[in-house]
């Protein structure tokens, strides 16, 4: 089912770009003009808007990404009445949301709730929503993280006044590239799971966009195999975590585009310099020596984190078999986390 769930996400995330652009069409020029943009969620929920939190930076918007457990009981002063707060749960049924939905009221914000789910609290009770269509999801999160991504994308480009069926063609070309390769990166992740079927941990680097991989990469992997990994900075990671680099070392590095390619190029080179095992994500093959690649399609950067997730939720499916677990399977949550 895990697999089955990985393979079918070019589908739907196509179907997802369709209808999100029909439904953003509908939404009130209202919500366009905020003073302040606070985006809100937990676990894939949360690491999926910071490509849309860049772009919106980028673009001159005061947005801000904040753990929903973190805005409810310390930061909930950033909502007031010309706030856009919106709400980033799959299920809409998180502990957390209705808590958000009363805390958004009391201040006068206003909630765009994002989910994949129609009857959930999320949507009923947000003042606007959007959702996805992932399609029903068994295990760790793959095709409505992916979702997520697509429906955040398209809603920061009307956000920022940009062509919205100009993202979706992008997007649409992106799934048509996605969808020939994923038995090439179902084979690839194999060979490296039986590779590193010894290890006992994994650090997962980025920058930029790229972030939202790693962080999303080390959580999948700590779902599905059971075992302590890492999603950090690269930046942060020159800054101390480099110590930890010998023979024992294994990571995953999310090279990304300009403008960090080429200090990600000399850091990875420093990893495998010292001693560790390398994968590189990239567009590029940066042909360092002990590494490697895995090659990621041509496609804008903002788009490149729909693709470079892929593989990653491969080698979790494939690294969890290995290590004695039904691929995908939780043991000790539910697919809803319904306490704080």
């Amino acid at each position: 089912m895990f697999f089955d769930e990985i393979y079918s996400q070019p589908d739907v995330m196509v179907e997802t770009a369709q209808s999100v652009t029909a439904q953003i069409a509908g939404l009130s020029p209202l919500i366009n003009d905020p003073k302040r943009i606070v985006f809100t969620g937990m676990g894939s929920s949360h690491s999926a808007v910071y490509p849309s939190v860049l772009r919106l930076i980028e673009g001159g918007v005061d947005a801000r990404l904040i753990e929903a457990s973190e805005l409810l009981y310390y930061q909930a002063n950033t909502l007031t009445s010309n706030t856009l707060l919106i709400v980033v749960s799959q299920s809409g049924r998180s502990a957390e949301v209705s808590p958000l939905i009363g805390l958004a009221n009391r201040c006068g914000a206003h909630v765009l709730g994002i989910t994949n789910t129609l009857d959930s609290v999320l949507h009923q009770h947000s003042q606007t929503s959007l959702v996805m269509k992932a399609g029903a999801e068994a295990t760790v999160s793959t095709k409505t993280y992916t979702c997520t991504l697509v429906l955040l994308h398209l809603l920061t480009t009307w956000l920022l006044n940009q062509d919205v069926n100009e993202s979706l063609n992008a997007i649409t070309a992106l799934c048509e590239n996605i969808r020939p390769r994923l038995p090439q990166w179902h084979e690839q992740m194999t060979a490296l799971a039986e590779q590193w079927t010894g290890t006992h941990f994994i650090e997962y680097l980025g920058r930029g966009y790229a972030m939202a991989s790693a962080t999303t990469a080390a959580l999948i992997s700590k779902e599905s195999i059971k075992m302590p990994t890492e999603g950090m900075n690269a930046g942060q990671f020159r800054h101390g975590p480099i110590e930890l680099v010998d023979g024992d070392f294994t990571g995953m590095f999310f090279i990304g585009g300009e403008p960090t390619l080429q200090v990600n190029r000399a850091l990875a080179s420093d990893i495998v310099n010292h001693g560790g095992r390398l994968a590189l994500i990239s567009q590029s093959d940066l042909q360092l020596a002990g590494t490697e690649w895995i090659a990621m399609p041509v496609c804008p950067a903002a788009l490149l984190p729909f693709a470079e997730i892929i593989p990653i939720q491969l080698f979790c499916g494939e690294m969890s078999i290995r290590k004695g677990y039904e691929a995908g399977k939780f043991r000790y949550i539910g697919k809803v986390t319904e306490q704080e």
